[in-house]
């Protein structure tokens, strides 16, 4: 039967559908627990750290974005930031895909209590990792014309360590990287 053919000649050739809004939510699951394992659970928890649903991407449609302290990182103490697109940029831009999803996962890593300029303090507070706030806040109009960004980058993540200065994650679809900045 052709159409049958067709379907499978379709899938061995890893023809990717579009992911709707609605599967974000499992899709970025999957992207997490294959990136991260599922050893970042352990430290994430929706009522203290970031789970939220923006456009960061800046292509008008919604990404699904995790931020929290990564506790049981053997290398040192870190910030993560997870940003799942329905419209990844390519791998060479740091972006992850799994074979046949049609979402991919941007990590972003930011140390804690060193002195680097984006470094977060080591804000201690019980339980562990609650003292981080990320929230999304507008672009000012000034960091987006210092950034370069297109009028269609809205939002950007404000993540406040409670301590010192928040710092704040836009993207940049032009060069497919994170933007930082802090206050």
């Amino acid at each position: 039967m052709p159409g049958r053919a067709w379907i499978t000649a379709a899938v061995f050739l890893g023809v990717v559908f579009p992911v709707s809004a609605a599967d974000l939510s499992a899709e970025a699951l999957r992207l997490m627990r294959y990136w991260y394992g599922t050893i970042w659970s352990q430290d994430f928890s929706p009522e203290t750290d970031g789970d939220v649903t923006v456009d960061l991407t800046c292509d008008r449609q919604p990404d699904r974005v995790f931020a929290w302290r990564d506790g049981v990182n053997p290398e040192g103490d870190y910030f993560q930031v997870a940003l799942i697109s329905t419209r990844p940029g390519s791998p060479d831009q740091g972006w992850e895909k799994l074979p046949g999803a049609g979402s991919g996962l941007r990590p972003l890593t930011l140390n804690i209590g060193t002195r680097e300029q984006y470094a977060l303090c080591d804000n201690r507070q019980e339980p562990y990792g609650s003292g981080y706030r990320t929230t999304v806040v507008p672009i000012p109009a000034g960091a987006r014309e210092r950034f370069g960004l297109p009028a269609a980058c809205i939002n950007w993540l404000r993540i406040d360590d409670g301590m010192c200065d928040a710092i704040h994650v836009g993207y940049d679809p032009a060069k497919g990287m994170f933007v930082l900045d802090r206050n």
